[in-house]
């Protein structure tokens, strides 16, 4: 199941960084509220702050609990779109790449989380995919809207 997610995981971040890039000059730049930039600011700090600490938290078998997250009201002014989109690469990277190395006792490890209760490693995973998904529908929409 891991590689199969990681892989899904190497390919739903390319595919929201290549429709980012490609509506970024004839987008308006706006998806609801946010900018293309608090888009992908957004998607770097919640793999920063959130998915990598909680995943390596749950290897290590800490069996962490967690509150839900969220940086929706965060102000990501001084932030540019590219360092945004570059910053979640390197940190997506790093995230699959420590979890490639585990074994599957380690993937097998569980956190608790107050609304999707207990989470293995590619549970947490899957949460990420989901996340990514969500986003790239919203980007979808937009370059919808911008062909039209």
């Amino acid at each position: 199941m891991t590689e199969r997610l990681l892989e899904e995981l190497r390919s739903s971040q390319q595919l929201v960084v290549a429709m980012t890039r490609v509506i970024e000059d004839d987008a308006p730049g706006r998806v609801g509220a946010w900018t293309l930039r608090d888009i992908a600011a957004h998607l770097a700090t919640t793999e920063r702050e959130c998915f990598e600490p909680r995943i390596r938290s749950m290897a290590a078998g800490e069996r962490p609990e967690f509150e839900y997250y969220s940086n929706d009201e965060r102000d990501f002014d001084g932030v540019t779109l590219q360092n945004a989109l570059s910053e979640w690469v390197d940190t997506r990277a790093r995230l699959i790449d420590f979890v490639s190395g585990l074994s599957e006792e380690e993937r097998a490890r569980v956190g608790v989380h107050t609304k999707f209760g207990e989470l293995t490693v590619d549970g947490y995973l899957k949460i990420a995919l989901d996340h990514d998904q969500d986003h790239l529908k919203s980007l979808e929409r937009l370059a919808t809207e911008v062909a039209h």
